[in-house]
């Protein structure tokens, strides 16, 4: 196994489970996680420059998730309105699945990783009115679905950190 391979086996070995973890928070569902990570894999592992740390490499194909997951256009889903009585985590998680990808995966980098407008722009290589846009549209859609879940637009496009190093430490 060349230098790749174990720089691959090692990150996987060591991050996995998070980086699948990430991924279905990012995409929605397993099946759109898995393509996710082996395109993601793909994208870190195969272009020469072998990532020096298994934690380098987990770094390395999370930014390149997140750079996919917001790229990626799927028609809008149409918002259920909530079953039941639930508690407010598996609100969250129902609710983010109703959204359009790239929503999602915006509104995920936001409050699942709290980082703000500019941090998420340059995280996902996008510009900052394209990340305005897709959660303020992304609030608008929760809102409109899930009255009660307490987003604001004001919150969504202001709040947040600047540092992605502490998110990614995080994992």
């Amino acid at each position: 196994m060349g230098r790749w391979g174990r720089a691959l086996d090692g990150t996987m070995r060591e991050h996995g489970e998070a980086i699948f973890a990430h991924a279905r928070a990012l995409a929605g569902d397993d099946a759109a996680a898995t393509a996710l990570v082996e395109e993601a894999l793909v994208e870190t592992f195969s272009h020469g420059h072998v990532p020096e740390s298994p934690t380098a490499g987990m770094r390395a194909v999370m930014r390149t998730m997140r750079r996919a997951a917001v790229r990626a256009t799927a028609p809008p889903v149409p918002p259920a309105p909530p079953e039941g009585r639930a508690d407010a985590s598996s609100l969250a998680r129902e609710a983010l699945t109703t959204l359009p990808r790239r929503e999602r995966a915006l509104t995920v980098l936001r409050y699942g990783e709290g980082l703000a407008v500019e941090a998420i722009a340059e995280e996902a290589g996008l510009k900052e009115r394209d990340v305005r846009e897709g959660l303020t549209r992304a609030v608008r859609l929760l809102l409109s679905a899930y009255p009660g879940i307490g987003l604001t637009v004001e919150d969504a496009l202001e709040g947040g950190m600047l540092e992605t190093a502490s998110v990614e430490e995080a994992w």
